[in-house]
């Protein structure tokens, strides 16, 4: 019992905590989010997606099941995300009666995308715990934890361009975080059901994760003067992700 009590607090510590944290600094800033402080901060999660959509997921889950299942979740998460395109602004036209705005619809993609992202990361380390290796819990749920501090700002971000409130860009960003300690205890009171499909589900959800990094995320970062700077923060995400995952995995 007290096993499990731990697991599900390193279950939301790595998850809901972190991706909170990432989201604290929409309450802070004052001044435009089109600005360096964005610019870097966008990069920076881009660069850390980019790493973990091919060390996290991707490598991950043809060790575990081969390249075919990873292939065909990540032909459908790269389908989902044009379909979610087309269809995100009639879901929100239907729930609120108005049309969004083009920033409004790349935000709530967004939203969506990362969301979805972080189901097979709270699996993992359900998974990653219930193998009966503390340590391996404890490392990969650092790694995640570490990787969802810039995803909370990178939910958060889009939705205050988007006209959002910031307490309520924040209160979205909270919700994406929470998904992984539900989907953590979830795989681990099911995994041996679970197990056979993570492949796909990291296929999946790294094929959405890249197309968003590189179709949404990127070209917003460097979107203004800040062009060289953004690029360092990407390819600083990306060297800080793969040194963690060589570290604690």
């Amino acid at each position: 019992m007290d096993l499990i009590i731990f697991f599900i607090i390193i279950a939301l510590l790595s998850g809901l905590v972190a991706t909170s944290l990432g989201g604290l600094p929409i309450l802070i800033i004052k001044d435009g989010l089109h600005s360096r402080k964005f610019d870097i901060g966008n990069g920076l999660a881009a660069g850390i997606m980019l790493a973990a959509s091919i060390f996290s997921l991707l490598i991950p889950g043809m060790e575990m099941g081969g390249t075919l299942p990873v292939i065909i979740g990540f032909i459908l998460g790269v389908l989902f995300v044009l379909l979610l395109k087309d269809r995100v602004h009639v879901f929100y036209f239907k729930i609120t009666g108005e049309k969004p705005e083009p920033s409004l619809t790349k935000a709530l993609v967004v939203f969506l995308a990362l969301t979805l992202h972080n189901i097979p990361e709270g699996m993992s380390v359900g998974v990653a715990f219930v193998s009966g290796s503390l340590i391996l819990g404890i490392q990969i749920a650092i790694a995640i934890a570490i990787q969802n501090i810039p995803e909370g700002f990178a939910v958060a971000a889009p939705l205050i361009s988007a006209g959002f409130s910031r307490r309520k860009a924040f209160s979205y960003s909270v919700f994406s975080g929470l998904v992984e300690p539900i989907n953590a205890i979830i795989a681990y009171m099911i995994v041996s059901q679970v197990r056979n499909l993570l492949p796909y589900f990291f296929g999946f959800c790294a094929g959405a994760m890249l197309f968003v990094v590189l179709n949404e995320m990127v070209p917003e970062a460097q979107h203004g003067e800040y062009f060289d700077k953004s690029t360092l923060a990407i390819l600083t995400g990306f060297i800080i992700m793969l040194i963690l995952d060589t570290i604690l995995t």
